[in-house]
Formats: C-alpha cells, structure tokens, sequence
C-alpha cells in the first residue's frame, strides 16, 4: 500500500512539473526528489530555482512561488518542506536548505509606495530589499517576513508573527512586530 502511494505521488508530481517545464520552461528548475501536488502554483517572468529533496505537498492552502520581473529569483535550498507558503520575489528571496514553512507570506517588495502623493504620483517609490531565510528555519502558518529581513539559521517565526528587521540565529520570534521571545538551545 505504501508503495502504491509513493508511485501515485511520483505521477502527480510528474505531471504538475511537466505543466510548469513547458510553460516556463528554462525559469523553472526542479531538483532532483521533488515531490508536489496539484496545490502548487508557480508564475511569473523571473527565475525560480527548487533544491532537491523539497517536499511542496501542501494540504489546506496552495504553494505559491511568484516572480514579478524578469530580473527576480526565488531560491528554495535543498530537502525543504512547503506546507502552503506564498513566496512574492520582485528582485530575490531565498530559502535555505532544511527550512520548513508553512502558511507564511514572505515578499521583497511592498508593491506600493507608502508616500502621500502614492495616488497621484505615478512614480513614487516603492521599497524593495531581498529576502534571506537561512538553513533550519521554521516559518509557522500565516507569519509574514517584509523586505530586507534576514530570519538567522535555526530560528523559528512564530504564528501570526510580522517579521519586520533582522532575526538572530537560534531564536523564537513572536508577535506584531516580532520580537525574541526565547532563546533555543541544542537539548530543545
């Protein structure tokens, strides 16, 4: 029975891949033991770079890897889990190796300007700053990471949790704005 399920998750992942290998062709890259669902969405013009070993089988909410420019690059690092994260790449976010995200929203762009003159000016700035999310992170359900943040190795981002600067190596991280709740340490 057991292997029945692996052969029949093989195909599914086989033919979501093959959608995306066609239609996107050389800005999709799938390593080598990656396993999905139909819950995964990828688009965008920009790159999006899957290590090997990632598992994207994502049960309630859908996995979705966006770029929005051609010149954007999402990364996610080798053995992986995807529970459902939305991923918004306008120049770059990474994911390291390990890292287990959940329903967490992470983008590099606020998409809109927060001047005043926003609505009447065409060309009012718009903040964008990379995404880095080192190797062994958790990221819990509906936690959000804004631009420019760097989640530090081994961290783990609470739920709901709005992550607006920098998050040390080794830490639990809670609230809105997040902050250190914990320090964690190897017996944990």
């Amino acid at each position: 029975m057991r292997r029945l399920a692996f052969l029949a998750a093989r195909a599914i992942t086989l033919l979501v891949t093959l959608r995306y290998r066609v239609l996107l062709r050389r800005r999709v890259q799938f390593g080598k033991g990656f396993i999905c669902n139909h819950r995964l969405t990828v688009r965008g013009p920009g790159r999006v770079v899957i290590g090997p070993g990632v598992n994207a089988w994502a049960h309630q909410e859908p996995t979705r890897l966006v770029t929005t420019n051609r010149d954007a690059v999402l990364v996610i690092g080798a053995n992986c889990r995807l529970n459902g994260p939305t991923l918004i790449a306008s120049e770059r976010v990474e994911v390291g190796d390990g890292c287990i995200l959940g329903s967490a929203v992470v983008f590099d762009s606020d998409f809109h300007s927060v001047r005043r003159d926003r609505r009447t000016n065409p060309n009012a700035p718009v903040r964008r700053a990379p995404v880095v999310i080192e190797p062994n992170v958790w990221l819990a359900g509906q936690a959000a990471v804004l631009p420019g943040v760097t989640v530090g190795h081994d961290s783990v981002v609470a739920f709901r949790a709005v992550v607006t600067r920098d998050v040390p190596a080794g830490v639990i991280v809670a609230g809105n704005p997040a902050r250190v709740v914990r320090q964690l340490n190897e017996q944990e």
